[in-house]
Order: C-alpha cells, then structure tokens, then sequence
C-alpha cells in the first residue's frame, strides 16, 4: 500500500487500528488485500461468513473482529448495503438521543431508587418501552439532568 493511500484512509478514519489481528490466508498472499484498508477487511467479513464455508466465529478469528461486531455489521450492510462497510457518521450521537417520555421515565425511577445502575435502567427502558439504547446513554442522561447518585436532583 503507498503512503498515499494509507494517509487517504487516516484522514477519512477508514484505516484499520487493528491491521496485525487479520490473518486471513487471502491477506497474506495476495497485494490486492490489505489489512490497512477497514472496508475491505469489513467486506471479507461478512464474505467469509456468508458466502464461504467458515463459521461467523472462524471469519471473525481471521479478520480480527467480535462476533458481536459481525452481528452489527451484517445488520447495517443487510439494510443499508455496501456503505456500511464505510461505518457510522464520524462524531459523537447527540447527548439525549431518546424522546422526553423515556428521559421523565429515568429521572423518575433514578428520584425512586437512587442506587439504581443505568445498565438496570437501560433493561427496564427495553422492556417497557422497547427501545434499545446503551448504559452509556442512560447514564450521560441521569448526568445531564442532574439527578445525583444520593437521589437530590441539582438545579
């Protein structure tokens, strides 16, 4: 690969973190296949799981990723197609990224149950409200609102 090409895919964060963890004979032997270049290994990814004989397990030994990233993966490339393989808008989602309904729901059961962790509240949120969202989100929400870990909400 020129340094050319892979200062292209550093500057548009498509260049793989993780090059040495792919091992993939295909990336071995051939120039073509470049363990630097993110979309392409993506690419292989779902190719060798899906379109080769190796198990999702296997395909993610080889190319260096989680079977959980696999799942994701082949979700978005399933509904959005070949710009998955490009990733997600660069940047941080927005803070609050559920609606005032589930944000009222949180700061009510954090003013409850003050000892309430956000991974308990981000289950309750699923199974209330199905609504999939990260311990993360639930936990920049109690943050951003203000309400303590004591319970008293700050003004």
């Amino acid at each position: 690969m020129t340094q050319q090409k892979k200062d292209f895919l550093k500057a548009e964060g498509l260049l793989n973190p993780r090059p040495e963890r792919v091992t993939h004979p295909i990336f071995q032997s051939l120039d073509f296949f470049n363990p630097l270049d993110l979309p392409q290994v993506r690419y292989e990814l779902l190719r060798a799981a899906r379109a080769e004989d190796a198990s999702v397990a296997e395909a993610c030994r080889l190319l260096g990723f989680s079977r959980e990233y696999f799942y994701r993966l082949d979700r978005d490339f399933m509904e959005r197609g070949y710009v998955a393989l490009l990733g997600s808008p660069r940047g941080r989602r927005p803070l609050i990224a559920l609606n005032q309904e589930i944000v009222n729901f949180i700061v009510h059961r954090k003013l409850e149950q003050p000892r309430l962790s956000g991974e308990k509240l981000r289950k309750e949120i699923l199974t209330l409200y199905k609504v999939e969202c990260s311990r993360r989100t639930v936990e920049r929400i109690v943050e951003k609102v203000g309400v303590r870990k004591r319970g008293a909400h700050t003004p």
